[in-house]
């Protein structure tokens, strides 16, 4: 069996690992889960950052035990940096969903700068923006599509002998976002979908046909709908959870008070309506990643009102 002294058993068979985060992003680790199958292998899900104080904690938990497959909820680097190292360690299979294999290619081209002209955005703030949306979003791309061996869709199950683990599509963090379903050991790893305190940003994969607030809304909805017999969340970051249909609710109701703020002000810039906006730490404490992060979900909710209208 695996070593358990980096790991902590969250239900028979499945354990959480804090993965340390990199200095300085705002939350001290990410969670991994590692799932035993009937055959005593692992699959993990979300290996963590590609640091090398994140290999070393997962290595500790996992131990010799043979790993089979590594799925992967979303390309953020803080979730699937770590996949690239741990396939090549152990020859395991790399799996995402096939909206997010998707973005792999936008990724590699590098994604668009922000429009910071139609934001209306103050020439002395540009500057920070444009170094924040230079920042990778995601792994390197060729790194996770060299190890890429599938892709997942909506309502699949996990090739994972002895558990039935199903794959539930919830774009909005990302395009290709995904939750993983274990009806009968009454668990949904949630990745970064719903969280128990932070509220996930939007849209941050790269450019879709559809609008991420939209799709977000409507991912909480189905696995709100999941949440039945004392259903557990186990979120890509803080403390595994219940109650998850009243988060579902509290997150929805949090991007339509926002949506409803928006409305309020239907002329301007994003820049102009963004400064009307509640925002957790006020205005005047965003910069850099969170200021861009500010302006890019004003105009996702804009265009969110104007499709409503």
């Amino acid at each position: 069996m695996p070593s358990t002294s980096a790991a902590e058993t969250i239900a028979p068979g499945v354990r959480r690992v804090r993965v340390p985060m990199p200095p300085g992003t705002g939350l001290p680790f990410s969670n991994a889960y590692l799932i035993d199958d009937a055959h005593g292998r692992v699959h993990v899900v979300d290996p963590g950052s590609p640091t090398r104080a994140a290999r070393a904690t997962l290595r500790e938990a996992l131990g010799a035990a043979p790993v089979a497959a590594i799925v992967i909820t979303h390309l953020h680097p803080d979730h699937a940096g770590g996949a690239a190292a741990l396939a090549a360690e152990t020859g395991a299979s790399v799996l995402v969903h096939d909206r997010e294999r998707a973005a792999l290619g936008l990724i590699a081209a590098g994604l668009p700068a922000p429009d910071l002209d139609a934001w209306g955005v103050p020439p002395e703030r540009r500057p920070e923006l444009l170094a924040a949306a230079a920042v990778p979003t995601g792994p390197a791309a060729e790194l996770v599509d060299s190890v890429l061996t599938g892709v997942l869709t909506d309502g699949e199950l996990l090739a994972l002998p002895g558990r039935r683990i199903r794959v539930v599509g919830t774009p909005g963090h990302t395009g290709g976002h995904l939750c993983l379903h274990d009806e009968e050991a009454g668990l949904l790893l949630t990745g970064d979908h719903v969280l128990p305190t932070v509220n996930s940003g939007l849209g941050l994969g790269g450019p879709t046909t559809t609008n991420p607030i939209a799709d977000y809304l409507a991912s909480l909805d189905r696995v709100a709908r999941l949440d039945r017999d004392g259903l557990r969340a186990l979120p890509g970051h803080e403390e595994p959870f219940t109650g998850l249909r009243e988060r579902c609710a509290a997150l929805a109701a949090h991007h339509l008070r926002r949506a409803e703020e928006v409305a309020a002000h239907p002329g301007g810039t994003v820049w102009e309506t963004a400064r009307t906006l509640t925002w957790t730490g006020g205005w005047d404490a965003l910069a850099g990643f969170t200021l861009l992060s500010a302006l890019r979900q004003t105009a996702q909710h804009r265009e969110f009102v104007a499709r409503a209208a």
